[in-house]
């Protein structure tokens, strides 16, 4: 599918620019071109439908050629992030079955000693400079041109295969692998592209997110593709230069996360904030208030959705003129969308429960975790795919986001969600992220706790942090004990492990909450 896709814009777009990289131009009958060496490449060193191969490489044209590479060939792509540990690797690559594994030069110091003890693994690519590969790898760029443009020999792959298996957190602290097809990251990203940015001929798509995470490639990339727009790729977000970049390329439409939104919004303000092309931002999961602020002092439309790997990109978005103030949005035309109660039943409006969906359109639907028949099955209720998420629907149809189902704190006979508690503490300008859990102060209740990860060079003391949140939330949620930690424990792909932090000794950054 991706295959015809290509073909078909490399045709009737030729030469127009697909991506911008570094300054750097490619256009749709390069990107269709270099991907077809790629898929070359990979059959001649052995790949073939059904593989595996890891991809540990970050914001660069060699990820989407490997990519599509791989998908032309109906092979399946093991995304990585550059900074995942060597634990994570080893996890990932030897549950995937993945036989191939390709990683760029920056990431390589850090897992080197990981790739030899993997015994799945038959060959190894490089990408980086030329002429840099270290002994037993395959130079992937300097041998990209050896092998033809063409896709005569390449066998065909249809809608249904595996496009990726993507690594998402576990109950269990073990991340499951999510299939998803060539069908499905089609669907989510012309959805996306059609009826949530309203893409034209003329909007220019800029990311600075990771390539690995699963919506950076359905959303930014696949939507790019689809509709025929430009996609500008940062290889990492710096505030102080971000709409520098967003004016200097033109960029209409860009993606956020809430980290990236606080850091914007702490900028010292100018009086040409707004003076830029962008006119659409697309995230979720950020203070109502910030985005607020933050699309009057940008002058930019703020799109909040919901989204997660195993739907492969969007299944509701709050857009448009009736977009509602906290919601997460209506359904889009790919996904239905419903509350059930414990037993699978779907419950009124205004009543809270488990977000289910699933898909309207024939093979756009979750194909399952991989090697994981047990887990499916627990995710998967009569054809509904149970999201893990707490929300409710109203009398008009918008979906409201409460927290996860195993994300609450017990206090004084009432279950409040965390994120209530991490969504303003991360608002105080010197948090750059937080993680709330509970502490065990009786038979069935719990005193709240909060780690807190800092801005560089930033400075708080627990009382600032019991200070800020009284008044802002329920007196029984300000927290009781505030820990300072460099870092946050995180799964392969960046979800707290907030079993590990409810194992950290209680009594490091004690603050006596007021009464």
């Amino acid at each position: 599918m991706i295959r015809e896709i290509l073909r078909d814009k490399a045709a009737s777009l030729g030469d127009a620019p697909f991506l911008r990289f570094r300054d750097e131009p490619t256009s749709f009958r390069e990107m269709d071109d270099g991907s077809n060496r790629a898929a070359n490449l990979l059959r001649e060193i052995g790949v073939r439908r059904g593989d595996k191969v890891c991809l540990m490489v970050g914001n660069r044209p060699e990820f989407l050629e490997l990519w599509f590479g791989l998908a032309k060939l109906g092979a399946i792509m093991v995304p990585m992030e550059t900074s995942m540990s060597r634990n994570s690797v080893s996890y990932i690559a030897s549950h995937s079955d993945a036989t191939i594994f390709a990683v760029e030069d920056s990431a390589y110091p850090g897992i080197e000693d990981q790739l030899g003890k993997l015994p799945k693994i038959r060959k190894k690519i490089w990408v980086g400079s030329m002429g840099g590969a270290p002994p037993g790898f395959l130079d992937f760029r300097e041998t990209l041109g050896s092998f033809p443009r063409t896709a005569s020999r390449l066998p065909p792959a249809g809608p249904s295969d595996v496009m990726s298996i993507v690594y998402t957190p576990g109950t269990t602290g073990l991340p499951k692998g999510a299939m998803i097809s060539q069908r499905n990251y089609f669907d989510a990203g012309r959805v996306w592209a059609e009826h949530v940015v309203r893409a034209g001929d003329r909007d220019v798509f800029y990311t600075a997110q990771p390539l690995s995470q699963v919506q950076t490639q359905t959303l930014a990339v696949v939507g790019a593709l689809v509709s025929g727009c430009r996609l500008v790729l940062a290889d990492g977000f710096l505030a102080s230069t971000f709409f520098d970049a967003i004016r200097r390329h033109g960029a209409t439409v860009f993606t956020f996360t809430n980290s990236m939104i606080g850091s914007l919004m702490n900028l010292e303000p100018r009086p040409d904030d707004a003076a830029h092309p962008a006119r659409l931002a697309f995230g979720g999961a950020v203070d109502r208030a910030m985005a607020r602020e933050f699309g009057v002092r940008f002058g930019i439309e703020m799109v909040e959705g919901f989204h997660l790997a195993e739907c492969g990109g969007m299944c509701l978005a709050n857009i448009g003129d009736g977009a509602r103030e906290g919601s997460i949005g209506k359904p889009l035309p790919t996904y239905e969308v419903k509350v059930f109660d414990e037993f699978g039943e779907e419950l009124p409006t205004g009543i809270s429960g488990e977000i289910v969906l699933r898909p309207t359109t024939p093979g756009s639907a979750f194909l399952g975790y991989y090697r994981e028949h047990d887990r499916t099955a627990e995710n998967m209720t009569n054809g509904w795919l149970r999201t893990g998420d707490r929300g409710y629907v109203d009398t008009e149809g918008y979906f409201f986001f409460i927290d996860r189902k195993a994300d609450c704190i017990r206090r004084a006979g009432e279950v409040f969600p965390c994120a209530e508690v991490e969504r303003i503490v991360n608002a105080h300008p010197k948090v750059l992220e937080s993680a709330a859990t509970g502490v065990l102060s009786g038979l069935d209740d719990e005193d709240v706790r909060v780690f807190l990860v800092l801005h560089p060079g930033m400075d708080v003391s627990p009382e600032e942090i019991v200070a800020w949140c009284t008044g802002r939330m329920h007196s029984h949620l300000v927290p009781k004990y505030v820990e300072i930690v460099p870092e946050l424990p995180k799964t392969a792909i960046g979800g707290i492990r907030k079993h590990e932090l409810r194992k950290y000794p209680v009594g490091g950054g004690w603050a006596s909450r007021p009464s």
